[in-house]
């Protein structure tokens, strides 16, 4: 796409006011050295007026010197000091911030190719800052040897809780409760940045960990993890007409009998393969092909497991066909990344007046995070790498971030969204992973399954349920309510 070169004059630093009267004119100001405009959004419940901001904040290397300028975009509606702040990333590793800005939680959003009002916003319930990790948008790390340092997982997490203790000290905002939103690869961001924060004496409220799990570590049951991709597998079969009419004419009572013979027979199975004779073995591979709608010989009988990706390839191949891996029920090509992007990035120009530098994968071809990403939170071994490249995740384990958080923040919470279609997550598998923390820790833990892909929130009604959902997430904090 050509990048916009736009004559602009620009705006002064959260001067100008739009039309909204006395209302937009109590938005709380722009931070210091940002840009941003006052507006106004409509909701079923209240008009909030809020104003958008546009700026960076600079983040140092452990001897003072400047490793990057990371860019922000914040969202800031009049409040006391209490009222929630939200921290908000997409994943990667190496995405900006558009996904969930510009499709899902902003108060605009896109609406074909064109930013509209978006009400179901959670603007009324938190502060929303959306963060561009460096490499992304605007931020940029300030030299090649920070670049290799930032493009990391330990680098991106340091980075990351650095900025937000800055921008809470510099916005007096410490004492509120803080939430930390990740999608994707960025819920290892949440869950990582979460502890660090904690460990330098920053309470936080929540973290909110959406299609990419949660971060636990090495996992200590695979098994049980593997079997409970199976409901996933049936939903998709499901809704592409590859159940046999009786698994179809109950669809809702099948889901319920896919997991129970997941955790009672294909669990035990995959545990502990050897263990079954022949019969026992075709026995699963009958149940396999029977929830799964594949073929039994597109099933290995020695190991009985069917990866993401080997799923997506069998269930429609009669049709010459694979299944997408954000969205089990399309074929189709992936949805363009670049729709909007003239609007987004004459937001930032027109509509903030932010004039500074090139938007990477809008003004100028993205930059190579993601290719020059180095997982050094765990070792990348041979097993672990090949999982990676079966569709299981990440080349390395993450680290037990989530645990440990929890563990040393008494008062922290958990929300995790996974769609029902999505080849990178099970909502059975995670709803497993959540009960099987401790008692105490598990009760802080809310697991939400929501019928969409990896990108929930882009089929309209679900995407509304999502924005609730997190709305009530922000919502239950002492004193979110509380406006000046």
């Amino acid at each position: 796409m050509l990048s916009l070169v736009l004559p602009l004059i620009a705006l002064a630093a959260c001067q100008h006011v739009e039309a909204g009267g006395e209302a937009a004119a109590a938005a709380a100001a722009c931070p210091e050295g940002a840009v941003g405009t006052q507006m106004q959004l409509a909701t079923a419940q209240e008009d909030i007026a809020y104003r958008a901001c546009a700026g960076t904040l600079a983040v140092a290397d452990e001897k003072g010197a400047k490793e990057a300028d990371l860019f922000y975009t914040a969202y800031l509606a009049p409040g006391s000091q209490q009222r929630p702040i939200a921290f908000i990333w997409n994943g990667g590793p190496g995405s900006d911030s558009r996904l969930l800005q510009f499709h899902a939680l902003g108060p605009k959003t896109l609406h074909g190719t064109e930013l509209a009002d978006n009400p179901e916003s959670p603007i009324a319930s938190a502060d929303l800052i959306f963060l561009d990790p460096a490499g992304t948008g605007f931020s940029r790390a300030a030299s090649d040897e920070a670049a290799r340092r930032l493009y990391s997982t330990t680098g991106d997490i340091a980075a990351t809780a650095q900025f937000i203790r800055k921008f809470l000290k510099a916005e007096g905002r410490s004492s509120s409760p803080v939430y930390l939103v990740g999608e994707s690869f960025g819920t290892w961001r949440a869950a990582g940045v979460a502890e660090a924060l904690v460990d330098t004496g920053q309470p936080v409220a929540g973290i909110a960990l959406i299609s990419g799990g949660i971060p636990r570590g090495e996992e200590h049951d695979r098994a049980l993890m593997r079997a409970f991709t199976l409901p996933n597998r049936t939903a998709t079969a499901l809704a592409l007409g590859k159940l046999n009419a009786r698994l179809s004419s109950h669809p809702e009572a099948t889901l319920e009998v896919a997991e129970d013979w997941a955790r009672k027979a294909w669990y035990p199975a995959l545990a502990d393969p050897e263990a079954l004779d022949d019969e026992a073995r075709a026995e699963i591979v009958a149940g396999l092909s029977l929830y799964m709608g594949i073929s039994p010989d597109q099933i290995d009988a020695k190991t009985l497991w069917v990866s993401p990706r080997d799923f997506r390839k069998s269930l429609l191949a009669d049709q010459g066909k694979t299944l997408g891996i954000f969205d089990m029920r399309r074929t189709d090509d992936e949805e363009d990344v670049q729709a909007g992007a003239d609007a987004i990035i004459g937001w930032y120009r027109h509509t903030l007046g932010y004039t500074r530098g090139q938007y990477a994968g809008i003004d100028v071809p993205a930059l190579p995070v993601g290719r020059n990403w180095q997982y050094d939170q765990a070792p990348i071994t041979k097993a672990s790498l090949a999982r990676a490249m079966a569709g299981e995740g990440p080349p390395s384990p993450s680290r037990p971030w989530v645990l440990h958080a929890l563990t040393k923040d008494p008062t922290m919470r958990v929300f995790v969204a996974t769609g029902l279609y999505d080849s990178l997550n099970g909502c059975f598998s995670n709803r497993a992973a959540a009960q099987d923390f401790p008692p105490a820790l598990a009760a802080r833990i809310a697991t939400h399954c929501y019928r969409g892909g990896h990108m929930m929130y882009e089929v309209p009604e679900v995407g509304r349920q999502f924005a609730e959902d997190l709305s009530s997430f922000f919502g239950n904090s002492r004193d979110s309510r509380n406006r000046e």
